[in-house]
Formats: structure tokens, sequence, C-alpha cells
């Protein structure tokens, strides 16, 4: 299925509002939407909503072979799935040019930047490795997925555990959680993504675009960065040219938010850690239950109703104002029905004369009247018409 058609109009629309310092769901051009992660009952599942976008992160690993140009290295591998379940126009099984863009950025922000310590994956040197696999799944699209999928990953990889191995002589063995506990994995930093969109030829950028604003846009931007405020990964696309200290300016703002996002992933690690020591039966039917977890937990547009005694209080007010400009211009309501009536000027009643309506002519009194005179008058024209249409058919013969 095709992406949905996007009209001029639309594109106008978004454009006057930026243009104008202001955006479709009310937000300035630097807020974020509200972000919210949950954890499930395995270890490595997480959930994150955006927004409205939606993503689901799940950690696993298995023993694989090294490549042979680091022998002495563990394996990662992140997989990002977009189908028709996030928006219409992808194909299951297919992976679209947003899916391997997205794809490339995380790596480019988790793998390429050493996040993960890649050396204590190793179990047997050139021989057997822990390989994991890091598979992101989108359940809504609504814009801004990188920035959704990376803090999604990031939380993923810090509440994965892989099982505990006892090496012996030449064999090695894989104990179960039961039997001994899970090792953590080691994290050298905690990198996440925040994305950026520019419009008016590079000189307004939007924080956290939506769908539609991603769309519309001139160019997008992508920085990767840790809690340090250091560069991890960075994605510049589109068609608009953008200045060195516009980009600078948009790392500081952008690295001020990541410490954000890491500082909210390391309380709830936390606050998992000490449920699941207590007991507490974590797991995401859990969090439905509590209801942080929704299928619309964001008011796009909010609308502030008056309550009902504002509303009287309003009514009341706008029935005095009738009240004093009756008096003041002398004002009368006359009532022309039992459910109707008419505000009616007394100074100026009777102005304009009487109704200039004709009447009708079958109820008029001068028709009953007149009725002879004029069948009279009916049958000498048709007299006369017969003659004529006669004396011109003997001209004729």
């Amino acid at each position: 299925m095709r992406e949905k058609f996007l009209t001029n109009t639309e594109k106008t629309f978004v454009n006057k509002c930026i243009s104008q310092n202001l955006r479709i769901d009310g937000r300035r051009m630097n807020d974020f939407r509200e972000m919210k992660l949950t954890f499930g009952s395995q270890w490595g599942s997480a959930h994150v909503t955006l927004g409205e976008s939606r993503v689901l992160v799940q950690v696993s690993c298995e023993v694989a072979l090294p490549k042979s140009v680091r022998p002495h290295e563990g394996l990662l591998q992140i997989n990002v799935d977009i189908g028709p379940m996030a928006a219409a126009h992808f194909e299951a099984g297919r992976s679209s040019d947003e899916t391997i863009q997205i794809n490339r950025i995380l790596e480019r922000a988790f793998k390429d930047s050493n996040c993960v310590d890649l050396e204590s994956l190793c179990l047997v040197a050139e021989e057997k490795v822990w390989s994991l696999r890091v598979d992101v799944n989108v359940l809504n699209h609504d814009g801004n997925i990188i920035d959704c999928a990376s803090v999604g990953v990031l939380a993923a990889l810090a509440h994965f555990r892989r099982p505990d191995v006892t090496w012996s002589g030449t064999e090695f063995t894989i104990h179960t959680m039961a039997e001994k506990d899970p090792i953590p994995l080691v994290l050298h930093h905690f990198p996440t993504c925040v994305s950026y969109v520019v419009f008016q030829e590079g000189t307004v950028a939007c924080a956290d675009p939506t769908d539609l604003e991603e769309r519309v846009a001139e160019a997008k931007v992508v920085f990767g960065l840790n809690s340090y405020q250091e560069l991890c990964g960075l994605h510049l696309g589109g068609i608009s040219l953008l200045s060195s200290g516009f980009i600078i300016d948009l790392a500081n703002r952008g690295g001020k938010h990541a410490r954000k996002h890491i500082e909210m992933i390391k309380a709830l690690l936390e606050e998992d850690s000490k449920k699941r020591q207590e007991g507490v039966r974590v797991s995401f039917v859990r969090s439905i239950e509590e209801g942080s977890i929704k299928s619309s937990f964001e008011d796009r547009i909010p609308i502030k109703i008056p309550s009902r005694e504002r509303r009287k209080k309003v009514k009341m007010d706008n029935k005095k104002d009738l009240e004093e400009t009756m008096e003041e211009e002398n004002f009368e309501i006359q009532q022309i029905t039992p459910d109707t009536a008419v505000l009616m000027d007394v100074d100026n009643f009777g102005l304009g004369g009487p109704n200039k309506w004709l009447p009708d002519e079958e109820n008029s009194p001068e028709s009953s009247d007149s009725d002879g005179e004029s069948q009279e008058k009916k049958l000498k024209v048709e007299e006369k018409s017969k003659s004529d249409s006669e004396e011109e058919i003997t001209m004729m013969v």
C-alpha cells in the first residue's frame, strides 16, 4: 500500500505555522513529547512510548563463532522491524528505506561507539562468544521513531542479563537462572539519539518532530549523544544547507535533553531492581493494570471546558446585559408563539409603513367581485383569437 499522499494545503499550513513559531500539537519549537518507559517480565524487554509512537525492544543472546578479524570480541546485531501494524504503507517482512536508515543510525550510535564491552562476551577465544541480538519492533509510527527506538535499545541493553558460564578444561556449562544469577552487560557509556527537523532554508529547527512535520521538513538532523555530551553519531539528511554554528547550537540543546533521558532510564532501572528484590510482579500486564501503558495517553489539542457554575454565571451575565440594552434603547419582547419571541424597537416601530407584500389573487376580496368581468374578458379574447386563425387559414387557401 502506498503512503498517504501529502497535499499542498497541508504543506502550506505547516510552513505557515512554523513561520509564526507555532506547532500543530501546541508545543514550542524546543519542546519534546512525553516519554514513558516500562520493563517486561523477561530480562532485556522494554516498551517505550513517545507521544503516539510506540516501540517494543527485546534483547536475546546465543553462543556463536566470533569474527576472524576480532576473535576476542562478541557480536552485537540490531534489527529494526516496521510492519503494517505501525503504518499502513509498510509491508510485512520487507525492509523499507526508512527501516534501513533507522537501523544504520542505531548501529552507529551503539555499535560503532563501543557502547557495549564486546570483549566481556568472549567465552573461548577464536571459538565461542556471546552474540547479542536486539529486536526493535515499531508498534505505532507517529514520527521520531529514532529517538523512541534509541531509548528502548539503551534501556533493554542495561536491563538485560546473560546466563552465567562455567569453564572446566575442555567443556563449559551454561547455567540456568535457577542455578546461578544472570550477569548484566558491561556498558561503557549510555548513548541516546535526539532528532530535529529544519524549516525555512536552515533557519528554524523543531525538536521531536511528528510524522507530518518530518514529511514537510526540508532537512533532518539526528545526534547520538551520551550523558557526558560526547558525540556518538551524526546524521544529516535533506535538501537544505546548514551552517556549522547552527549544528553546534542544536547539539548543545540536544545534549541537555539526552541527559534527561539517561537519568530517567537509570531511575527506572533502580526501581525495577527494587521491585524484583521485593518480589513484586513486574510485567507489561501489570503496567496495563496500573495504567502506565494506554492506547492514547496524550491529548493532542487540549480544550478547557468551563464548569457548570461558570456556564451559569456567563448565562446570567448575558441576560443582565440584554436587560440593560433593552432599558437604554427602549426594546420590548413581543411573543409570537408560545415558544418564540421577537425583540421589537418601540421608538422606531411603524416607521417602515404597512406591509407591502401583495396578497394572493385567490384570497383577495377583489377577485371574488370581479369573477364575472374576468370571465367575459377571457371569452372575448378566445373568440378573437379563433376568428384571427380562421382568417389566416382562408387567406392561405
